[in-house]
């Protein structure tokens, strides 16, 4: 199978009617969404329509990682955890949409050869606003009428779980998650709405010191809404939809020339610095 990736759609799939018709209806394609698809944000006949529209104009597969704003799929009636020899590991899909994918919160996937971890989860900056919203205190939440759910980040013991079974792989070809280690948060990117002290930022120091503590190549994150080189081999997705074939060859020939093959990428402020 031939993997591309791209970052948060939101239930916005436009990038995929822009793709050329030859990647629009090959059975053999699966693209990657690094969390927050739009899928699963509040569980109505919206979700439902539009999951349904995509398997009426398109033939490829899609994977997701599980972003902030959207339900596990674990959760959802009707989901079914199945093997899925094209990533060679375990996946959700409810019968009545089989081209819709989603990843485990935390688990190994293999996608041609390159051994991936997966992690999902993140924790929703806007939440109080969507609780707001719908005239709701934390403890009073619906997330069918707010499209916040208090499951949202992994909890203690599911980082405990990854960290161990990272460690024990230990030896990662790349690492697909919808947030980031914090030493990569784009400030740039932040919401000056946002009182940033209130903001619960456990996941990304986990993940930082996670990264610092396994042996990875790649990573690739959602999340933060730009397209952009975060790191030497770190990358941020949003909108576009690249090859994963192109990514690796990208960071490959860094590997081999101390550069980038084409200077117009654009690269993040502190795309040179050391964390």
């Amino acid at each position: 199978m031939k993997f591309m990736i791209t970052g948060d759609a939101h239930g916005n799939f436009n990038r995929f009617y822009m793709l050329p018709e030859e990647i629009k209806h090959d059975s053999d394609v699966g693209i990657i969404i690094l969390g927050d698809a739009g899928w699963n944000f509040f569980l109505n006949n919206t979700d439902i329509h539009k999951k349904r529209d995509f398997h009426n104009n398109f033939d490829f597969y899609v994977y997701c990682v599980r972003g902030n704003h959207e339900a596990r799929p674990q959760s959802i009636k009707g989901m079914e955890l199945v093997w899925d020899s094209n990533v060679e590991g375990l996946v959700y899909y409810e019968l009545n949409f089989p081209r819709i994918r989603y990843f485990l919160d935390y688990g190994m996937y293999n996608f041609n050869g390159l051994k991936t971890l997966v992690i999902g989860g993140a924790y929703s900056v806007d939440k109080y606003y969507r609780l707001a919203r719908a005239g709701l205190q934390e403890h009073e939440n619906n997330p069918k009428k707010t499209g916040w759910w208090a499951d949202e980040q992994l909890t203690e013991d599911e980082r405990a779980g990854c960290y161990k079974f990272a460690e024990v792989i230990n030896d990662w070809d790349l690492i697909l998650s919808h947030t980031c280690p914090i030493s990569w948060e784009p400030t740039d990117l932040f919401l000056s709405s946002v009182d940033q002290s209130s903001v619960d930022s456990s996941m990304e120091e986990w993940m930082e010191d996670l990264k610092k503590n396994i042996k990875w190549n790649i990573w690739l994150f959602g999340h933060f809404h730009d397209d952009r080189l975060v790191r030497p081999c770190v990358e941020m997705l949003y909108r576009d939809v690249e090859p994963l074939e192109d990514i690796v060859k990208r960071w490959n020939y860094w590997d081999e020339h101390g550069e980038l093959d084409a200077w117009w990428y654009n690269k993040d402020p502190k795309f040179y610095l050391e964390d």
